[in-house]
């Protein structure tokens, strides 16, 4: 029988009854910060697979990587059009500015990947990892 609760529930729960979580989560910030970068190291040199639960509470193995060597070359982007104000007076008296691409800012508790089953890039959170499987060669 599955949990109905959420994962976030779950780990209220977890920290609730002072049950241990996994070594991700019970680092302190130093700690975290050099798993991190531990794991950006491995992931530009060679392919992993990383168990983690995701936002709906299930598990996910994904094969990832970072290694340029095994990423596909992307297509150029199109050129969008600039967006017109709705009304010509906003952007004349400065209320609208040149139309911008927003991009999302990258949290540190989270890791974008390139996933070689899809094909494409996803991300996972650290803190939601529940095991790392790799294989290293020392040639």
């Amino acid at each position: 029988m599955e949990n109905p609760l959420s994962w976030e529930q779950q780990e209220v729960f977890r920290l609730l009854k002072s049950q241990p979580g996994t070594m991700y989560q019970e680092s302190d910030e130093t700690g975290r910060h050099i798993f991190r970068d531990w794991m950006r190291g491995v992931l530009e040199v060679t392919e992993i697979t990383v168990t983690f639960v995701k936002a709906d509470g299930t598990l996910r193995d994904m094969r990832c990587t970072l290694d340029r060597d095994r990423i596909p070359p992307q297509p150029p982007r199109a050129e969008k059009p600039a967006k017109e104000a709705p009304v010509d007076g906003l952007r004349q008296h400065g209320f609208l500015g040149e139309a911008k691409e927003v991009t999302k800012p990258e949290e540190s508790h989270t890791q974008k990947v390139f996933d070689l089953d899809a094909g494409a890039w996803r991300s996972f959170r650290y803190d939601r990892l529940k095991k790392i499987t790799a294989t290293m060669s020392f040639e």
